[in-house]
C-alpha cells in the first residue's frame, strides 16, 4: 500500500509539474514578422485602402492553432471599446464615438493563409482584437503567408494617436498587426492611450499613393530618388525662415498622384505624416565608428521659428545617445511636428511626431527624450505595455542625462516663469532645472501615494503613470548611474545594448547583465526601488573626531553619497554601501565646514532637512533656514518660513492687521503649520493657527495619520472673545486598487468652543466641549466625482448622527453635469434645553454656528439686518430660505438638493439653477403644517469661494413666513478657501 500510495504520488506530481518545467525550460525564441502593405490615401474622405502581405515565420517550438491581431483603428469605433472607457475616466461623460467625425475603425478584412480563407472572428470584448483560426495548425519552423485588404475611416485627431486634423494626417497603429508570441504566450492587447505597444520584429516593404504636393515622413529608408530630390530642393528653400510662426491654410491638393516607397529591416512598427505645408530641413550626423545618419526635420509655419534649430538638436541627441548607449541602431531618423493628443511626443521606429512646444528648450528637450526611444522602444523592444518604466524610465533617464549636459547652468524658472524679476520675487531665480522632476516626485511620495515602478501601464493611476515611469524611473537609473560611476554603467549598458539589439529582453535580463558586468549585487535597485515603494531616508545625527553616525529612517538598505563641504563646495565625497539602523561611519581629516548626504540630488531621497550636519556649532544638525515673501516652490534642503501681510475686518473686531506665516504649501511635510495672528484696532489680538504632524507608514492599512491642534480667538459681543480649540487625528486610507482618485479616512476631533448662546445673552462665554467621530470619502476624479460623510457628534447633552452624499452626474463633460446631494441626520438622545444644537433646516448662519465655522465678518447679527447677516454655510438641511427662526430646529429631517450646469454654449455662465427639498419631523405653528419643504431658483458667482442664491419658486410654507424674494436671498462666503490648496491633495 505505501508502495502503490507512492506511485501514485509521483504520477500525479510527474503530471503537473512537467508541463510546468517544460515551460520554464523553453529557450528564448522570436517570432519573425515580414510586412509587405500597399495603401492609398484619400484626402476628401480621409480614408486609406489598403492591402497586406505578411510572411509570419513561427520561431517557437509550439505549434500554434491560431494567431492574434491587432485591430487598432477599431478603438475608436464605439464607446465600449478599452480606448473609449478609459477617455471616459480621464476627459469626461462624453459620448466621443458617437461624433462621426471622431470615429474610427478599419473593415474589408478578409484574411487569407497561403491562399486559402481563414476562419477569424473579433474578440467578444474587446473589437480591436481579432483571433485568426487556419485551416491547418502552424508547426514550429513553418512560415505561412497572411493577405487581406484593408479600409481604414481616420478618426479626427483629437482622441489619441491615429488620426487627422484637416488635411494633416498622422497615421499610427494602423494596419492589422500580429500580437506578439512569446515563452509567455500571447500577448494580445486593447488599444489604449494610457500605455503603449509591443510588437513583433521584422521587415517592413510600405508602398503610400497620395495626392503628390504631400510631404512624407515616415518609418524607413524612402526608395525613390525623385522624392528625395524633392526634399532636398524644398530643404534648400529658407525662405520661411524670415516668415512669423502662424497657422497655414492647406492648399488644395494635386489631381496628380504620387507613390512612395519605404523599406526597413529589424523594425516593429510602421508610422507616417503627411502635410502639403511641410517645410523640411535635413542634416547627417557621423558617428564615431564611421556609421552616417540621415536626419530631416518636418513642420509647418506654426512653430516654425523654434523649428529652425530642430536638425540641431536632433543630430546633438543622436551624437550624444550614440556616445554613451551605443551607436543608433538604424540609418535615418525624422522629426515630425503635427497634432498629438497623447502627450508631447511619441516614438516610433526612426521617426518621432511632436506637438505644441513652450520654447526651444521644451523642443530640444522632447526630441532628445523621443530620440532616446530609438535605443530602449526601438532598438531592444520593450514590452511597453507590461513593463512601461524600462522604456521610459531609461529614455528619461539619458533625457535628463541629455539636457543637464547641454543646459548646466538653466534655471527651473525659466521653465515656469520666463520673468526673472516674477522668479526672484518668488525666490525661485536660484534654484536649478535639474530638480524639476524630483519636485514633481516629491508632491506624490510625500502623500504616500506612490506605486511601484514596475506595474504594468494598465495599473498605473494617472497621476503616477508619469510620476513613476519618467520622474522617479528616471531618477532611479541615474542613481544607479552615479553610484556605478559614468565609465562602468556607460560601458555595462552598451554591452547590454549589444547583446540584446533587436530582441525582446525583460528586467530580468537587464539585471542579470548589469550584475554580472559591474560584479555588485544589485537587489536595492531592482527589487526595492523598482519592486516597491520603500523610502529612501538617510540622516546624520553626529559628528565626532570625525566619525558620523548615520541611521537610516527609510526601509531601503541602498547605497547613499556621504560629501564633505566647504561652505557650498564639494572637498570630497564617497559612495557607503547601504544598512539598516545605526552606523558610524569614517570622515577623512580635511577642512570642511559641513557633511552633506547628495548635495547634487542624484539620489531620490524622501526627506533632506536631516541630511545636514555642521562641524562647530550648538545646533549642528539643524537645516539652514530661509525666510520667503509670500510664496514659492519649497528649497528641499532647506526650512522655510514664508509670510505675507493680511489686513480683516469683523463688526467686533473692526479693522485688522496681521501676518500669515506658513511652511509651503506644494510639499507635503512631518511637521506643517499656518499661523495668521492679527492686532485688531478694536479690541486686541485675534487670529487663527493650525499645526500638523504628519506620520506616512510603510506598507500598512493607514496611507496618513495627521495629528492636528488648531485654535480660533475673534470678537464677540459683549466686550469679549470667542475662542475654539480643536485637535484630533485622521487616519487616511491606503487604496486597495490603483484609484488615486479616491481618498478616504476616519476621524475623530475634541474642540472646545466658547458657548454660543451665552455670547448672545452678553454673558461671559465659557468653553463647551464636542467629540466628532466619522468616516469621509471622496473621489476627485475629472467626470462623476462623489464624497459622502458619516460622522457622530457628541456633546454631554446630546447625540448627534448625520450622513452627507454628493454626486455629481457629468453628463456635459469635465466640471459639469449635475450636484446632487443628500442628506439626513437624527438626533439618537436629546437632552438640550437650546434646539440650536439640534439639526439646522437651512443653511446656518453666523448666529447658528455654535463650533464657529467658516469666516463671517458679521457672524453675530440677526437676519436680515445687515447686508453681511445674509451669510450662511450651507451644510445640514440645505435650504436657501431663512426658515430657521420660524420653523425651528429638528430631531431629524432629510434633503436632497439639485444644482445643474446650464447647457451648451452658455455653460460658462456663472449662473446655475438649483432645486431643494426637505423632510424633516415638523411643520410650521399655523395653518401651514405641512413637514415637507421645496424651493427652486438660481446661483450665481464664484463656485467655492462667493455664490448668491436666488429662491424665487418656494412651497407655502416657505412663503408664509418668507413672502418677499428679498427676505430669502442669500449668500455664502469661504474666506478659508484660498488657505484650502494647503491640502489640496491629502
Amino acid at each position: 500500500m505505501k508502495l502503490n500510495g507512492f506511485l501514485f504520488f509521483f504520477i500525479v506530481s510527474t503530471l503537473i509539474i512537467w508541463p510546468l518545467y517544460k515551460a520554464s525550460a523553453q529557450h528564448y525564441f522570436q517570432q519573425n514578422v515580414n510586412y509587405r502593405i500597399e495603401v492609398s490615401l484619400n484626402d476628401s474622405l480621409h480614408e486609406l485602402n489598403a492591402y497586406e502581405e505578411i510572411e509570419y515565420v513561427n520561431n517557437s517550438p509550439d505549434t500554434l492553432k491560431s494567431l492574434f491581431f491587432h485591430l487598432w483603428p477599431n478603438a475608436y469605433f464605439n464607446n465600449s471599446t478599452a480606448l473609449a472607457k478609459e477617455l471616459f475616466e480621464i476627459r469626461g461623460k462624453q459620448k466621443l464615438f458617437d461624433d462621426p467625425t471622431l470615429r474610427g475603425y478599419i473593415d474589408s478584412l478578409d484574411f487569407q493563409i497561403d491562399g486559402k480563407r481563414a476562419e477569424w472572428h473579433l474578440s467578444d470584448k474587446n473589437i480591436d482584437i481579432c483571433e485568426i483560426i487556419p485551416a491547418k495548425p502552424v508547426p514550429p519552423n513553418t512560415t505561412i503567408k497572411i493577405t487581406t485588404p484593408f479600409h481604414v475611416k481616420i478618426p479626427k485627431g483629437v482622441t489619441s494617436r491615429l488620426g487627422h486634423i484637416g488635411q494633416s494626417y498622422q497615421i499610427s497603429q494602423w494596419y492589422p498587426k500580429p500580437a506578439v508570441y512569446d515563452r509567455e504566450g500571447w500577448h494580445q492587447m486593447p488599444y489604449l492611450d494610457q500605455g503603449e505597444f509591443y510588437s513583433e520584429f521584422g521587415s517592413f516593404d510600405v508602398s503610400i499613393t497620395l495626392p503628390s504636393n504631400y510631404i512624407v515622413g515616415s518609418t524607413g529608408i524612402l526608395q525613390n530618388p525623385k522624392e528625395q530630390e524633392t526634399l532636398n530642393k524644398i530643404s534648400a528653400d529658407t525662405s520661411w525662415i524670415s516668415n512669423k510662426s502662424g497657422k497655414a491654410v492647406f492648399p488644395p491638393s494635386s489631381e496628380k498622384m504620387k507613390t512612395l516607397r519605404y523599406k526597413e529591416k529589424n523594425i516593429h512598427d510602421f508610422a507616417w505624416f503627411a502635410d502639403k505645408r511641410f517645410h523640411v530641413l535635413k542634416g547627417n550626423v557621423n558617428l564615431k565608428s564611421g556609421k552616417v545618419i540621415t536626419t530631416m526635420a518636418l513642420f509647418t509655419d506654426e512653430q516654425s521659428v523654434l523649428w529652425k534649430n530642430a536638425i540641431t538638436y536632433i543630430n546633438r541627441a543622436i551624437s550624444f545617445f550614440s556616445s554613451v548607449a551605443g551607436d543608433y541602431p538604424y540609418s535615418t531618423f525624422t522629426a515630425v511636428q503635427s497634432a498629438l493628443s497623447a502627450g508631447s511626443g511619441m516614438e516610433y521606429p526612426e521617426i518621432t511626431v511632436i506637438g505644441i512646444v513652450k520654447d526651444g528648450y521644451a523642443l530640444d528637450d522632447v526630441i532628445a527624450h523621443e530620440t532616446a526611444h530609438s535605443w530602449f522602444y526601438g532598438a531592444l523592444g520593450f514590452n511597453e505595455r507590461r513593463y512601461p518604466f524600462l522604456d521610459e524610465g531609461l529614455s528619461s533617464a539619458y533625457e535628463i542625462r541629455y539636457m543637464n549636459n547641454f543646459y548646466p547652468a538653466k534655471k527651473l524658472w525659466e521653465v515656469y516663469f520666463k520673468n526673472y524679476k516674477i522668479a526672484k520675487f518668488f525666490s525661485l531665480d536660484k534654484m536649478p532645472v535639474q530638480w524639476k522632476n524630483e519636485l514633481e516626485w516629491l508632491g506624490q511620495a510625500c502623500r504616500n501615494l506612490e506605486q511601484p515602478i514596475n506595474l504594468p501601464a494598465a495599473d498605473f493611476n494617472l497621476a503616477n503613470y508619469d510620476l513613476m515611469i519618467y520622474n522617479k524611473a528616471g531618477q532611479a537609473f541615474n542613481y544607479l548611474r552615479a553610484y556605478l560611476g559614468d565609465s562602468l554603467f556607460d560601458s555595462t549598458m552598451k554591452g547590454f545594448y549589444k547583446k540584446e539589439k533587436f530582441s525582446h529582453p525583460g528586467p530580468s535580463d537587464l539585471r542579470t547583465y548589469f550584475e554580472s558586468e559591474t560584479r555588485r549585487d544589485l537587489s536595492w535597485f531592482f527589487d526595492d526601488l523598482i519592486g516597491t515603494t520603500k523610502r529612501l531616508d538617510y540622516k546624520l545625527i553626529k559628528l565626532h573626531n570625525n566619525q558620523l553616525l548615520v541611521k537610516n529612517k527609510g526601509e531601503m538598505e541602498s547605497p547613499f553619497l556621504i560629501a564633505e563641504m566647504k561652505e557650498s563646495s564639494i572637498i570630497s565625497q564617497k559612495w557607503n554601501n547601504g544598512f539598516g539602523g545605526r552606523k558610524w561611519i569614517s570622515i577623512p581629516d580635511s577642512d570642511y565646514s559641513k557633511i552633506e548626504i547628495d548635495p547634487e540630488h542624484v539620489m531620490p531621497e524622501l526627506y533632506r532637512l536631516n541630511n545636514y550636519i555642521r562641524s562647530k556649532g550648538i545646533f549642528k544638525t539643524i537645516p539652514p533656514l530661509q525666510a520667503r515673501f509670500y510664496f514659492t516652490v519649497e528649497d528641499p534642503d532647506k526650512a522655510t518660513i514664508m509670510y505675507f501681510p493680511v489686513v480683516n475686518w469683523t463688526r467686533e473686531n473692526g479693522f485688522m492687521a496681521g501676518i500669515a506665516l506658513h511652511n509651503g504649501f506644494l510639499l507635503p511635510k512631518r511637521f506643517e503649520y499656518f499661523l495668521m495672528p492679527f492686532y485688531a484696532f478694536n479690541s486686541s489680538f485675534a487670529g487663527y493657527g493650525k499645526l500638523s504632524f504628519n506620520i506616512i507608514p510603510y506598507n500598512s492599512f493607514f496611507r496618513m495619520v495627521t495629528l492636528n491642534l488648531e485654535g480660533t480667538r475673534f470678537g464677540a459681543p459683549g466686550d469679549q472673545n470667542y475662542h475654539k480649540i480643536k485637535t484630533g487625528v485622521d487616519l487616511y486610507l491606503r487604496n486597495d486598487e490603483s484609484d488615486d482618485a479616491l481618498r478616504q479616512k476616519f476621524f475623530g476631533y475634541y474642540t472646545a468652543a466658547s458657548n454660543l448662546q451665552e455670547i448672545l445673552d452678553l454673558k461671559k462665554a465659557h468653553l463647551r466641549s464636542y467629540w466628532h467621530l466619522g468616516y469621509s470619502a471622496e473621489k476627485q476624479s475629472m467626470i462623476n466625482p462623489f464624497s459622502l460623510l458619516a460622522g457622530l457628534e457628541i456633546s454631554q447633552q446630546y447625540l448627534k448622527s448625520s450622513f452627507t452624499f454628493n454626486y455629481r452626474f457629468s453628463y456635459y463633460g469635465i466640471n459639469r453635469g449635475m450636484d446632487i446631494r443628500f442628506y439626513t441626520g437624527k438626533m439618537l438622545n436629546n437632552r438640550l434645553i437650546n434646539s440650536i444644537y439640534t439639526l439646522s433646516p437651512s443653511g446656518r448662519s453666523g448666529r447658528d454656528e455654535y463650533l464657529f465655522q467658516g469666516t463671517f465678518p458679521n457672524r453675530f447679527d440677526e437676519f436680515p439686518a445687515t447686508v453681511w447677516s445674509r451669510q450662511m454655510n450651507l451644510n445640514e438641511g440645505g435650504l436657501i430660505s431663512p426658515v430657521n427662526k420660524y420653523l425651528g430646529f429638528s430631531d431629524w429631517l432629510f434633503s436632497l438638493s439639485l444644482t445643474s450646469h446650464l447647457p451648451g454654449k452658455i455653460s460658462s455662465l456663472p449662473i446655475k439653477p438649483f432645486f431643494n427639498v426637505l423632510y424633516n419631523d415638523h411643520g410650521l405653528e399655523n395653518s401651514y403644517q405641512s413637514p415637507l419643504f421645496y424651493e427652486a431658483g438660481i446661483k450665481a458667482g464664484i463656485w467655492n469661494f462667493f455664490e448668491i442664491y436666488f429662491p424665487f419658486l418656494v412651497s407655502e410654507n416657505i412663503s408664509s413666513s418668507n413672502g418677499l424674494l428679498k427676505d430669502r436671498i442669500r449668500f455664502i462666503f469661504k474666506l478659508d478657501t484660498i488657505f484650502r490648496i494647503k491640502k489640496m491633495g491629502v
